[in-house]
């Protein structure tokens, strides 16, 4: 997952970036190479986050695994709560960091 992030810092990431703000929207061979560039980290990204899902999914078998049944249900119920109430601080402080004053 490293290498992945490495890579969207990556210098000719950024020269690429630069060049394309330079051009200002005008088709042409960097525009090209802008956007060649791009559609490849948009795949290893999405590389990425598939493995991250199979690893997700690993890990909870594994743990549902070791679990007995009554143990797994008070887990995914308590993981399921766990998310929302993420989401609901996450929203919270959306709210107060993006009120302009209204």
């Amino acid at each position: 997952m490293e290498r992945y992030q490495v890579a969207m810092a990556d210098r000719k990431m950024v020269e690429l970036a630069r060049l394309g703000c330079r051009v200002g929207g005008v088709e042409g061979e960097s525009t090209v190479l802008v956007e060649a560039a791009v559609k490849g980290l948009a795949t290893r990204l999405e590389k990425m986050v598939k493995a991250a899902d199979c690893v997700r999914l690993k890990t909870l078998k594994g743990i549902l695994d070791v679990l007995a049944p009554p143990q797994c249900v008070e887990f995914l119920a308590a993981a399921a709560a766990f998310q929302v109430q993420l989401r609901r601080w996450g929203n919270e402080r959306h709210n107060v960091t993006h009120s302009y004053g209204s």
